[in-house]
């Protein structure tokens, strides 16, 4: 004799309960379990992080990595910093460099923007100003989208905005083969300069 939730079984109905109830409690264990990696496993997990060395912070649906490469802009050997990460089938990016002063930043943000078009091989389609708090006002400051095609010719797409806040140039970027209005929306609505 023994008992099984509370209930006192005996001989033959004690066996033909735990063969029953493992399978049961196996379809429901595994149905819980997945329920539970669904609702706390989101493909974009929102936090705000604060960009090393940038004076911008924004919300990142993924941790992003952190890199540093030189780079010719405005006839300027600079240094880019990036952070990026991946999410969605997206790549999230915020990147900044200085251009050492106001009049080279405007000129920084217009190559950015060629730049980003000539990559993709599209042409860029202005969607309307940036307003990022706190960035130094320029009729430069503006969000782009660009649709282009990957080497493999599969269609790939940008949206982009591009600001400055003195001589400091941001560049924040979302790529993807087919991109989440409402993720970047979210993205680039998060950045501000401190």
């Amino acid at each position: 004799m023994g008992a099984i939730g509370g209930v006192r079984v005996t001989g033959k109905k004690r066996h033909m309960m735990r063969a029953m109830s493992l399978p049961a409690f196996c379809v429901w264990f595994t149905t819980f379990g997945l329920a539970l990696l669904a609702g706390c496993s989101p493909a974009l997990d929102w936090r705000e992080l604060t960009v090393e060395g940038s004076g911008a912070s924004a919300l990142f649906p993924c941790r992003p990595e952190n890199r540093v490469r030189r780079v010719n802009l405005a006839g300027t050997a600079v240094q880019m910093h990036l952070a990026s990460c991946s999410a969605g089938g997206s790549n999230f990016a915020l990147s900044h460099l200085d251009a050492g002063d106001v009049v080279k930043a405007g000129q920084v943000l217009q190559q950015l923007q060629s730049l980003t078009a000539a990559n993709l091989g599209g042409t860029p389609i202005v969607i309307g100003p940036c307003n990022v708090p706190g960035m130094t006002p320029s009729p430069l400051a503006r969000r782009l989208a660009v649709k282009g095609k990957r080497d493999d010719g599969a269609t790939l797409e940008a949206e982009a905005i591009y600001f400055s806040r003195g001589s400091v140039v941001y560049q924040a970027t979302l790529v993807g083969g087919h991109l989440d209005r409402d993720a970047a929306d979210t993205f680039f609505a998060s950045i501000k300069t401190e």
